[in-house]
């Protein structure tokens, strides 16, 4: 299920390039990332921590699942590192960073508090906040 996720992300971004607002080297980073993603996970691991490191938010929550999916490092998990990218996307606001941090959240209260910033977020980019 997440990989249908991560994927629909992956090809609305491709196929809306007006969501790329970050600059020319962090988006050629992003695609080169796409672009790799099933054929090297290690090398779109690489590409993404470089978007991410760079401020994407998009980078940051791909990177975050595939560090708890294991990918690109050989099947090893790291959920405190890919919360940290979560954290850092859904301070810059994004939605799906929010939504994936309540999911991961075990208890009700606080996820369902992460889950309605994800809806404020998402209601912000719809109005064209973002």
């Amino acid at each position: 299920m997440k990989r249908i996720l991560v994927m629909t992300l992956a090809a609305a971004l491709l196929v809306h390039p007006a969501m790329a607002q970050h600059g020319d080297e962090v988006d050629i980073a992003f695609q080169r990332a796409l672009v790799h993603r099933s054929g090297d996970p290690a090398l779109a691991l690489h590409w993404l921590g470089v978007a991410a490191a760079r401020g994407m938010p998009e980078a940051m929550f791909l990177l975050a699942n595939m560090l708890l999916e294991g990918e690109g490092k050989g099947g090893v998990r790291d959920e405190a590192a890919a919360r940290r990218w979560l954290e850092a996307a859904a301070e810059l606001d994004y939605p799906e960073a929010w939504q994936q941090l309540a999911l991961l959240e075990p208890d009700p209260q606080r996820a369902a508090q992460l889950m309605r910033r994800a809806a404020h977020a998402l209601t912000h980019r719809s109005e064209g906040k973002r």
